[in-house]
């Protein structure tokens, strides 16, 4: 589908800035060769481009030439044929900042969520939560919630497991054994009081009606199901833990559509309107202190 678009290389974020909107859309060239594969299926091609202006517009941030860098999703496959081990944009965001933690907040209206783990099997969700490992994501969910929402005293839950929460053991001891020592480890060294374990089947709705500020979710799709039975289109990721923002629509690559004129814009001008919106007043995110800011790691 042609698009009735002028594209204008620049040599710098200072130039595309200062350029005037009736001159066309200012572009930084990748050093990434251009794609010559047909869309719509996986290629190490397209994960060297994506990763490239991931960490590009991320080096922008952290110098301080933009405030905030909005993403579409990048596809796991071809990132990782390209050989990139990464899980995500989060973990390449974070080992851009060079920080010893950081996450993902995805919103969709009232509902704020925290995964505390993100993009792994669910057989390996389960052999990695620990309580320490669970303690640092409840502090990330607490300092994110203080600096991306601008929230003193967050209301944070933590969603148990288990159905039922596991019910005293009945179903699953996870919930004693480390998410309440967890949430206890939190409160003893940081100071972060969190509420829960919750019963997963409401804590969400709960987080939807407002009653609480940020739900921690344990794995990728506990976190996105409800998140994506609200409205779509207004859900989007906010990266916490390192001075860069980055907002990100929450749907993925869509190759299956790829080429075809189906794709809907609103969710990614949702992520810009919200990346706009958020820069206005977490600017100091984007201020980077001079002896720690990270340098692009390829």
């Amino acid at each position: 589908m042609a698009l009735d678009l002028e594209l204008r290389p620049v040599a710098d974020a200072a130039e595309g800035f200062a350029l005037e909107p009736d001159r066309g859309l200012a572009i930084l060239e990748l050093e990434s060769p251009i794609p010559t594969e047909p869309p719509g299926q996986p290629q190490a091609s397209f994960g060297f481009a994506a990763v490239e202006g991931v960490l590009r517009a991320g080096s922008l941030c952290l110098e301080g030439g933009a405030d905030c860098m909005v993403t579409p999703p990048i596809h796991k496959e071809s990132m990782h044929l390209a050989g990139y081990p990464y899980e995500g944009q989060t973990q390449i965001l974070g080992e851009l900042c060079r920080s010893r933690r950081y996450g993902m907040l995805a919103c969709a209206g009232k509902l704020k969520v925290l995964p505390a783990t993100r993009h792994m099997a669910l057989r390996q969700v389960l052999q990695q939560l620990d309580v320490q490992g669970l303690a640092k994501q409840i502090r990330i969910a607490h300092e994110g919630a203080r600096q991306v929402l601008g929230l003193t005293n967050p209301r944070i839950v933590l969603s148990a497991l288990n159905p039922h929460a596991g019910e005293a053991g009945a179903f699953g001891d996870e919930e004693e054994k480390i998410l309440q020592p967890a949430m206890e480890m939190a409160a003893d060294q940081w100071g972060f009081e969190t509420s829960g374990p919750a019963v997963p089947d409401v804590v969400f709705r709960q987080g939807a009606e407002g009653r609480w500020d940020v739900v921690i979710a344990l794995y990728h799709d506990q976190a996105f199901l409800p998140l994506k039975m609200l409205d779509w289109k207004s859900g989007y990721t906010v990266f916490v833990g390192g001075p860069i923002l980055r907002v990100s629509p929450t749907h993925g690559a869509a190759y299956d559509i790829a080429g075809r004129g189906l794709a809907d814009a609103r969710p990614l001008e949702n992520a810009l309107h919200q990346g706009l919106e958020l820069s206005r007043h977490c600017a100091w995110l984007q201020r980077p202190d001079p002896e720690t800011a990270g340098t692009s790691p390829a």
